[in-house]
């Protein structure tokens, strides 16, 4: 298509065929923008609204309502009509919204080959950007350039942006289909008619909240000590997605820049509005509260970050058609595209069984602390031997409190084991006999944090945006808080320790807490995003997976590429009232490509539903394991491990182990394809293979395709 530039200074108060009580009804200025084999991409030219139409079944979706119900108001109607929907700070007011349909907006549109560019400016706010849309032979992109983003007045500065909001909207049940919800492992909200039931949807930043800026919890305590509520999943992918299944058209959105500094909003019918939707949205400034001294009775500002966000905005809308417009779709989907940029490799070598020990920890004792010890390593020895003789011979092995002081004694620089557990040459031939065995052990390393009762918490240490050291509550007697050190701190400890450890010839390392967590803070007076700290990361993980065997405790998707594999899958999600059903997306994603370990066995309440949930996922099992009675613990901050004790879950190993094992010898090499909740709590999972597992989550016994299955039972067909 021949380029082509178009000025336009207007009110943008209209949409694509539909008259409205906040502006006049006039003619669509709708033009094709783009065209491929599979796709066409029509927009309007007064609202920058897109329809993205399916060549070969004529099913689209709109960037827009079509359909004005007469009650959103003339700030909600603009923003679904919309491409770009701002939130703007001026003093202490984060509220104010402005939109493309509503405000006086100069935009100049200059059409490309695949679709177009447009530059905006609010004239009120002196504010703007330029949003870049092609279309691609699977959909489509959006971007807004970093340097496109500009803020030219004193007034109001840019809080966050929100990129073609209404993609894929619908009015109540107006389509029959689902929201696609990045909650843990992945939760389904469905576009029935949710009759005003809920106030609020789904609202979580991608990879966690941002302890840099926001105020701790109040945690739900029983007797002011136990915790009794477990804290939300959080979203490990930058994902989300709309299935419109009666038009067996579907997309999956995935953030691929800005994403450490976006939210996912998945909204249903009855939050504020009748319209389901659902979208990311891109934190440019924050508001923070900054004491005004150490009192902490004085007072306090509310403060705007001199700075904003510098990075690219972009989403990829990922198009789906007819059988694949489903959320096992949008999985295999997502694994495609994270296996063809490099950033997901196979790494699944078969079946094992994660068997974690705990070394030991610490009590209060009359002057400091005394060691628990819990699992030596002559025990580890004797639980091997004595699992190889029950025939449970393929073993990962997650080592924790290993080192000198136990397990809370962090960081770690050196490869210096807890002398009663063992001495640094009789570990290193447990890993080494370990290893010709086919058995993986590697030593757990939580690098994110400090225990200000064992180290000088002086230097090193992160900040928040208010300057005030940050401190995470345990809510335990002997370690009542951790702080946490900088990613450059991390980094250098970690090189330390594989290094020592190197000489002694051992290269298994598990990395946790800087692979869950993303923040903001200062040090030495400078301001670090989380982009900063996500950079950081990434360098250590890249380096640590160049030199050693690295495995991540629950990685977030951007550190896939380094680790071998994938520790503490959620296999639920947060339960949030507003979802409708449990889908496991990432294990769907992931299966048969990387090994994914459970969370621990021994911790599940209804472990026969986890049983199940496992052989639905395709999830190996994982056992925290001690040698002492978890009784021991009850003195340390470990005294939440209330059932370890090998001795009670010897057998339990095995008959996961071989049951499981049997199962994926089924699968071996294959990857999910297919995943259908079907009639009367049945669940059909298809691999690639040609194997398919029913599982049925009853209480009584059900049928699917002929396949007969007794209550809370499973059946594996084919193969």
């Amino acid at each position: 298509m021949l380029a082509a530039t178009l000025l336009i200074t207007a009110q943008l108060l209209t949409c694509v065929g539909v008259g409205s009580a906040y502006g006049d009804e006039a003619p669509a200025k709708t033009q094709t923008a783009g065209a491929n084999s599979r796709y066409t991409m029509q927009v309007n030219e007064d609202t920058l609204g897109l329809t993205i139409t399916d060549n070969k079944t004529g099913a689209f979706m709109e960037s827009f309502t079509s359909y004005d119900d007469g009650l959103a108001n003339k700030t909600w109607w603009g923003a679904m009509n919309s491409a770009v929907v701002l939130t703007l700070i001026s003093g202490s007011d984060d509220t104010k919204q402005a939109n493309t349909f509503n405000d006086n907006v100069t935009k100049k549109v200059t059409y490309t080959d695949t679709g177009f560019t447009a530059t905006l400016f609010w004239t009120t706010y002196k504010v703007g950007l330029t949003i870049e849309v092609s279309l691609t032979e699977d959909g489509l992109t959006v971007r807004v350039p970093d340097d496109s983003i500009k803020e030219d007045g004193d007034k109001y500065k840019i809080g966050t942006i929100a990129l073609y909001p209404y993609m894929g909207t619908s009015y109540l049940d107006s389509k029959t289909g689902y929201i696609l919800v990045p909650d843990g492992n992945g939760a389904l909200i469905y576009l029935n008619d949710k009759e005003g039931r809920y106030s609020a949807g789904f609202s979580s930043m991608i990879y966690g909240s941002d302890i840099g800026f926001d105020e701790s919890k109040v945690e739900s305590l029983l007797w002011d000590q136990y915790k009794i509520v477990n804290s939300a999943e959080q979203v490990i992918a930058p994902v989300f997605g709309i299935a419109h299944t009666d038009d067996r058209m579907a997309y999956l959105a995935v953030v691929e820049d800005g994403a450490m500094r976006a939210s996912i909003e998945c909204l249903p019918n009855g939050v504020s509005i009748d319209y389901n939707r659902a979208y990311a949205k891109f934190v440019e400034r924050r508001l923070y509260t900054q004491p005004t001294s150490n009192n902490s009775t004085s007072g306090s500002l509310h403060l705007t970050e001199s700075e904003r966000s510098h990075s690219d905005l972009q989403v990829r809308y990922i198009f789906l058609s007819e059988d694949e417009a489903n959320y096992a779709g949008m999985a295999n989907a997502y694994r495609a595209y994270l296996t063809e940029r490099g950033i997901l490799k196979n790494t699944d070598e078969g079946f094992k069984t994660r068997v974690d020990f705990l070394g030991s920890d610490r009590e209060e004792w009359v002057i400091g602390t005394s060691a628990v010890v819990m699992t030596t390593v002559e025990d580890i020895n004797e639980i091997y031997a004595d699992l190889e003789s029950k025939g449970v011979k393929d073993i990962f092995t997650v080592y924790k409190g290993w080192q000198k002081g136990g397990i809370y004694n962090v960081p770690i620089s050196k490869f210096k084991p807890d002398r009663k557990i063992g001495s640094a040459n009789e570990l290193a031939e447990l890993i080494a006999a370990g290893r010709e065995k086919g058995i993986d052990i590697y030593l757990y390393d939580d690098a994110l944090r400090i225990n200000p009762d064992e180290y000088n918490v002086t230097f090193n240490v992160v900040k928040k945006i208010n300057k005030r050291k940050y401190e995470e509550e345990t809510y335990k007697d002997v370690y009542e808080s951790f702080n946490w050190i900088t990613p450059a701190r991390s980094g250098e400890l970690l090189n330390k320790l594989t290094a020592q450890l190197a000489k002694k010839g051992v290269d298994g390392l598990c990395v946790a807490g800087i692979t869950s967590n993303l923040f903001s803070y200062t040090y030495s007076g400078d301001t670090y995003t989380r982009y900063d700290t996500a950079a950081s990361y990434l360098r250590t993980a890249e380096a640590l997976a160049a030199s050693d065997r690295l495995v991540l405790e629950q990685p977030f998707a951007y550190l896939w590429g380094t680790t071998n594999a994938f520790l503490d899958m959620p296999m639920y999600t947060s339960s949030f009232i507003v979802e409708d059903t449990f889908v496991p997306f990432l294990s769907i994603v992931l299966k048969g490509v990387m090994p994914v370990y459970s969370e621990y066995v021994n911790f599940e309440a209804n472990r026969q539903e986890f049983f199940l949930k496992l052989i639905e996922t395709g999830t190996y099992p994982s056992f925290y394991i001690t040698k002492e009675s978890s009784a021991e613990l009850i003195y340390t901050n470990s005294n939440d491990i209330y059932s370890s004790q090998y001795d009670a879950y010897s057998e339990t190993i095995k008959e996961y182990a071989d049951e499981l094992s049997a199962i994926a010898d089924k699968t071996a090499g294959a990857v999910i394809t297919a995943h259908d909740l079907l009639e009367d709590s049945v669940t059909r999972v298809t691999y690639s293979n040609g194997v398919k597992v029913y599982i049925n989550y009853g209480e009584t016994p059900a049928s699917a395709d002929g396949v007969s299955l007794d209550a809370m039972s499973y059946a594996v067909i084919g193969k």
